[in-house]
C-alpha cells in the first residue's frame, strides 16, 4: 500500500472521529435523574468510551486539574456513581460541595451524568444555581476535551497499525507470488528442455531398437551356420 493510500485511510478515520467528537460535545444537555430517591439536575453527555474508562479518566482529571479525590473507582472498586467528598472545587463554587458522576452503558455508547450539591443538600440546578450549574457544565466539557481527543487518537493509532500490518501482509504475499512465478518460469523452462530431450531420446530409441533387431538377426544367422558346421 502506498503512502498516499495510508494517508487517505488515516485521514478518513480522523475525519470520522472529529465529526463524532464535535457532535458529542455539542450534544451536552441537561436532564433530571433520580439519585438516592431524589431528583437531580444533571449535565448529560453520550460518548463512546466505556463506563470504566470514563470513571478512571474522570478520577485522573480531577486529581490532575484540581487535586480533588474521586471515590468509587480504583483498586477493587467500580461503582456506577463516582463522587467527591465534601470539598471546595474552585471552578464551580467557593463553598464545600459534592460532585457526582453517574455512568451507564447503553449499547455501543455510554451516558455520563454530572450533578452536584453545595453544602448539605443544596442541589446545583440550571434555575436555582445558574452560575454553579454552568460552571459544572464547563468542567464537564473540559473533561471531555481531555478524554475524547486521546480516546480517538488511540483509535487512529490502532487503525494505523492495522493499515501497516495489512501493508506488510500484502508485501509478503507479493514477494511469495513473485517467487512462485519465478519457480513456474523455471519449471516451464525445465519442462521445455525435457520435452526436447524426450523427442531426441525417442529417435535414438527407435534407432537402437532397429539396431537390436539387426543384431538379433545376425546372431540367428551365426547360430544357424554353427549348427550346420557342427552337424557335418
Amino acid at each position: 500500500m502506498s503512502n498516499k493510500i495510508i494517508k487517505q485511510a488515516l485521514l478518513g478515520v480522523f475525519l470520522i472521529s472529529t465529526t463524532v467528537l464535535s457532535a458529542q460535545i455539542l450534544n451536552v444537555s441537561n436532564e433530571t435523574i433520580i439519585h438516592e430517591g431524589k431528583e437531580r439536575s444533571a449535565v448529560k453527555v453520550t460518548i463512546a468510551p466505556d463506563a470504566k474508562e470514563i470513571k478512571k479518566s474522570f478520577k485522573d482529571f480531577m486529581d490532575d486539574q484540581y487535586k480533588v479525590e474521586v471515590e468509587g473507582i480504583g483498586f477493587l472498586k467500580n461503582k456506577e456513581v463516582v463522587y467527591t467528598e465534601s470539598t471546595v472545587i474552585a471552578p464551580i463554587s467557593s463553598q464545600p460541595m459534592e460532585l457526582f458522576v453517574k455512568v451507564s452503558e447503553n449499547g455501543s455508547q455510554t451516558n455520563m451524568y454530572v450533578f452536584g450539591q453545595i453544602g448539605y443538600n443544596k442541589q446545583i440546578t440550571p434555575t436555582m444555581t445558574w452560575t454553579e450549574y454552568h460552571a459544572m457544565k464547563d468542567l464537564t466539557v473540559d473533561f471531555l476535551n481531555k478524554l475524547l481527543p486521546n480516546y480517538y487518537q488511540d483509535i487512529v493509532e490502532d487503525q494505523k497499525d492495522e493499515v501497516v500490518d495489512l501493508e506488510d501482509d500484502r508485501d509478503d504475499m507479493r514477494k511469495k507470488l513473485d517467487k512462485n512465478k519465478d519457480k513456474i518460469a523455471k519449471l516451464q523452462k525445465e519442462n521445455e528442455e525435457l520435452e526436447r530431450k524426450i523427442a531426441s531420446t525417442k529417435v535414438k530409441l527407435e534407432q537402437s531398437m532397429e539396431a537390436l533387431g539387426d543384431k538379433k538377426n545376425t546372431l540367428k544367422k551365426v547360430n544357424t551356420k554353427l549348427d550346420r558346421v557342427n552337424n557335418q
